[in-house]
């Protein structure tokens, strides 16, 4: 199956996730942020002891100040903020009504320390010419000033403007459809070189043509969805762009490269990074990670600006553009959902600013987290003085090994480590037992207290003796589709082993998804009412139901990539197990589809597939959610004090109120808000490669979005799994769902590990 998120307007093709703006963690205006010159934390490094940051008497770094835009802007959305021919910033916005449809654009030039509106802008009038929507300003190295847009056809259009008022349009067979499509190339960014040719940049590869429309050379470079993201410059006669995920110059004018560059220890976990040049054949990356700098034949990069001091850093904001200044500083245009929210931001070195802010937070995970990137831009904003190392132990794949829990264990218990910890797949039992995790009840019980925290989603947490070792600072809420007779099932591990229906009650899986499904569906019965999966007679009850619903579905430990294609399915892992099945469901391939909400858009189509019939439900899995972002604070932190006021950032309204599409909030005033607020021109598609199944939904409306928000309140019971118990369970499993062993010799194998793993 092939499902496509996306907001469908007139500029934007297979659309990223946006995310909104964040504020701060206190109600007051920063308009001075300190930046690090200090090297960043580089993932596959594992944890780290030391919370002094080094050089702390250092002095010099640049300084972040935020640019006073005029107050209509907050309404616009970007459009281009680049430099014009006179070397003046200029900003280019748009007005949109509620289908998308460019309504107005304005141009602004910054002179004298102010933003100045010029009306009439000569290019606005060529558009309503031509009834095209605005995607694109530039002015090429010629000096001529270039724009784009979209027909009512959706095909594109390029134009030079000329003094006189009057347009040419250029290269108008490049961006026609081809045969048995029903638009062409949209580009996402187009340069026009000395000599007037226009380099063209496609999804997966760039183009030079000469003014006549002659194609000169294609480029190879990594593949870009987005008609908003061109990741490339040219300079003189050279390109720079991103080839198999590393950086490759081109020479214009034979096509061929000249050098290929690394860069993995600078380009962050987004893909948006905004590349440039020094005017010598350097070249800057600007990204979630900083402003970094190489120099042309350079093996080493350096970093100018440390991004998690400064909102480059902030996962609510979407970096559209980074400029270099006239006076070794830069600029940056940021915006938040949708391409408004527009923000400015200068950067300026500071000879007497500290390199490094004099006290030190280290946070620590497995893996990246979104929610805990953006608490900690805003931890740092909000205390300059204090630096917020974020550590991850993962690549960017995010594959987790024994050998890199086991060294945090290590150091863990040596009474070091880093100060917070987000605890997502880690023993946390373990942890608590070995008395490594401080209690923070008084912390959460100052926050149920003000009422500001959905309490029921936190009392879970409490263990019998009153202490509360751990949060969420994000939750997914497990949420099943089908008739009665169908939801019924899910009542026990025997009303699942037990159901009959015309079809399986689940669809075609590998039984390591369905291992970790159904310890989370079944939860209490393996976990709370019983002994938990360390008692015999529970986990071979387990193991035969897993069995028994899988082998209705024709479920494998793995699957070829021909019965990927013909069954709708894959082997990939879900950490949950939860696969949206709601259109297998809505196809007729099973009696009822799961699903695990972590944001409302996860709602678009199990909610237009409840609509497509009166008998189809839609109901929580009891009082079950899945709780991540798991957040606790090293009992051997020197920072108690810091480290339960990063807590407190993470869960604030001002983080949480963020759509980072990693789960929903646990704050009460945060959920209230994204669940009133509105996404215009949304809509999901999902389809079989075959053709034989198609659905298409819209945003959810706001009574639905508010029925889930109703579930989320009464969830009380979190499904928390040991992942290193899992993970056990499905290597010795294995054996047993490939018909090689009955399950007592499958549960005994499984035994043996984790009475061992427990008793460590």
């Amino acid at each position: 199956m092939r499902k496509i998120y996306g907001k469908i307007t007139a500029w934007i093709l297979a659309a990223g996730l946006a995310v909104g703006l964040l504020s701060g963690c206190q109600k007051r205006e920063v308009n001075k942020i300190q930046e690090s010159t200090a090297s960043i934390g580089v993932n596959g490094q594992g944890p780290i002891s030391g919370h002094e940051p080094e050089n702390s008497g250092a002095l010099g770094r640049y300084g972040e100040t935020q640019m006073e835009l005029p107050e209509e802007i907050k309404e616009q959305s970007l459009c281009q903020f680049i430099r014009g021919t006179g070397g003046d910033l200029e900003l280019f916005t748009m007005n949109r009504d509620s289908s998308g449809t460019v309504t107005k654009v304005f141009h602004y030039r910054y002179q004298n320390g102010a933003w100045e509106k010029e009306e009439n802008w000569q290019g606005e009038q060529i558009l309503k010419d031509r009834s095209l929507d605005l995607s694109l300003v530039t002015y090429g190295m010629d000096k001529g000033c270039y724009i784009g847009g979209t027909d009512q056809e959706y095909q594109f259009h390029l134009f030079k403007l000329k003094e006189d008022g009057t347009a040419t349009e250029l290269l108008e067979e490049v961006f026609k459809p081809k045969d048995g499509s029903s638009y062409g190339l949209i580009p996402p960014k187009v340069e026009v070189l000395e000599n007037g040719n226009l380099l063209i940049y496609g999804y997966w590869d760039l183009s030079l043509y000469d003014p006549s429309g002659v194609l000169l050379y294609t480029f190879a470079k990594d593949f870009s969805g987005s008609t908003s993201e061109a990741r490339g410059f040219c300079e003189g006669e050279e390109l720079v762009t991103v080839q198999e995920d590393q950086l490759v110059r081109y020479n214009l004018k034979n096509g061929k490269v000249l050098e290929a560059i690394a860069w993995e220890e600078i380009k962050g976990s987004r893909e948006t990074v905004i590349l440039f040049g020094d005017g010598n054949g350097g070249i800057y990356a600007a990204n979630e990670t900083g402003l970094s700098h190489i120099n042309k034949g350079g093996t080493l990069w350096e970093i100018l600006m440390d991004g998690s001091l400064n909102h480059m850093g902030m996962r609510s904001l979407f970096l559209q553009q980074f400029l270099q200044g006239d006076q070794g500083d830069f600029y940056g245009a940021f915006t938040s959902e949708g391409g408004s929210g527009i923000q400015i931001f200068h950067y300026a070195y500071d000879q007497d600013l500290s390199s490094v802010p004099p006290s030190g937070l280290t946070v620590y995970s497995l893996t990246d987290n979104s929610t805990v990137r953006q608490a900690a831009s805003q931890f740092q904003s909000e205390h300059p003085d204090i630096r917020v190392e974020v550590r991850t132990a993962t690549e960017k794949d995010g594959t987790v090994t024994e050998e890199m829990i086991q060294g945090l264990n290590t150091e863990l218990l040596s009474g070091k480590g880093a100060d917070v910890l987000i605890l997502d797949g880690l023993p946390v039992d373990s942890y608590i037992e070995k008395g490594i995790l401080m209690d923070l009840s008084s912390l959460v019980g100052e926050m149920e207290t003000s009422e500001e925290m959905l309490n029921n989603l936190l009392e879970g947490f409490r263990q019998e003796d009153g202490a509360i070792y751990q949060v969420p600072a994000r939750i997914e809420i497990p949420v099943l589709l089908g008739e009665d007779k169908a939801i019924a099932a899910y009542s026990s591990l025997g009303t699942m082993a037990g159901y009959k229906g015309e079809r399986p009650l689940v669809p075609i899986e590998i039984y390591e998804n369905l291992l970790r499904m159904t310890a989370r569906l079944q939860y209490e019965e393996l976990f709370i009412n019983g002994k938990g999966l360390a008692d015999r007679d529970t986990l071979i009850r387990y193991l035969e139901t897993v069995r028994v619903v899988g082998e209705a579905s024709n479920s494998k430990n793995s699957f070829t990539e021909e019965e990927g294609k013909t069954y709708w399915v894959s082997n990939h892992v879900l950490p949950s197990g939860i696969r949206d099945s709601a259109i297998q469901y809505d196809a007729g391939h099973c009696d009822s589809g799961i699903a695990s909400f972590g944001c409302f858009m996860d709602l678009c189509i199990p909610v237009e597939v409840r609509n497509h019939s009166d008998k189809t439900r839609m109901v929580s899995v009891g009082k079950i959610y899945l709780p991540l972002t798991l957040t606790g604070i090293n009992r051997s932190t020197a920072n108690e004090d810091m480290a339960k006021e990063f807590v407190r950032c993470l869960l604030s309204f001002e983080v949480q109120k963020e759509e980072l599409y990693d789960g929903f909030p646990v704050n009460k005033k945060a959920l209230e808000t994204i669940t009133e607020r509105e996404k215009e021109s949304w809509s999901v598609g999902s389809s079989a490669g075959d053709g034989s199944y198609e659905i298409h939904a819209d945003w959810p409306d706001l009574e639905t979005r508010r029925e889930v928000a109703s579930m989320i309140e009464a969830l009380t019971i979190p499904a928390v799994v040991d992942e290193t118990m899992m993970n056990m369970i499905v290597e010795g499993s294995r054996d047993y769902y490939d018909n090689k062993e009955n399950v007592e010799a499958a549960a005994d194998k499984i035994l043996r590990k984790l009475s061992i793993y427990l008793a460590e």
